[in-house]
């Protein structure tokens, strides 16, 4: 267990407070450009703790979350995207209408991002890195890579059993979005290509859904002396 969800575990909320969701009983949400604008100038807004997320560094984040599962508690997933540890839920979002609105934006995002990458698009058109020019897309990518990365540090075991392939296009994200990286014209496109492969690996039943990786051809339990395959389950 990582040691967030521990965490987490001992601050659970009392009676009267906010209850962190369950992804798995939302249905359909809308997230379509009004969602987004909506969603994306609130994170700007001031008030916030001080690490909260912007969208691209949410949609990193979401993307990760995605397309290399870790195994986390229920809603110990959402207190990074609004700059926290443990189960704290910020005065930003203290009302009940303003906390069940501001996490129904953030599912609906995780739920569009995951209908789109699960049609396996080579493009993924509508990530906010294609959205930006010259230097906001530069620092964009950066934030994109910061929360992609944050995701993947929730749960060691996240890192365990993937093939050969997922950790190439891991490393490529990483070298990428990696703030002393020299971003080329081709960044956004290489690390879309990385995260279509690690799409191409996976089989979901939905956001933050059970989830098994299938055995890939270049896994570790085909190479000779490593460890054997063992399929990981993603945990709302």
């Amino acid at each position: 267990m990582s040691s967030l969800s521990r965490r987490y575990r001992l601050a659970q909320p009392q009676a009267g407070e906010f209850k962190p969701p369950n992804v798995l009983t939302f249905s359909a949400l809308p997230f379509r450009d009004p969602q987004r604008v909506r969603l994306s100038a609130w994170l700007r807004e001031a008030a916030w703790p001080r690490d909260r997320m912007d969208i691209a560094e949410l949609e990193g984040y979401l993307v990760a979350l995605i397309a290399w599962p870790v195994g986390i508690s229920s809603g110990a997933w959402l207190p990074p995207i609004w700059g926290e540890r443990g189960w704290k839920v910020p005065t930003k979002i203290s009302s009940q209408q303003q906390y069940d609105e501001f996490v129904g934006l953030t599912v609906g995002f995780m739920q569009a991002l995951d209908c789109e990458l699960s049609r396996q698009s080579s493009r993924f058109e509508s990530s906010v890195l294609h959205q930006l020019q010259g230097i906001g897309q530069v620092e964009a990518l950066h934030r994109w890579g910061r929360g992609f990365k944050t995701a993947l540090a929730l749960g060691a075991q996240g890192l365990k059993w993937r093939s050969v392939g997922a950790g190439s296009a891991v490393r490529t994200i990483a070298n990428t979005t990696s703030a002393s990286a020299q971003v080329h014209p081709q960044a956004v496109e290489h690390v879309v290509s990385a995260v279509v492969s690690l799409m191409e690996q996976r089989t979901s039943r939905g956001p933050l859904g059970p989830l098994v990786s299938a055995l890939p051809a270049d896994s570790p339990a085909s190479v000779e002396g490593t460890a054997s395959f063992k399929p990981t389950r993603s945990r709302d």
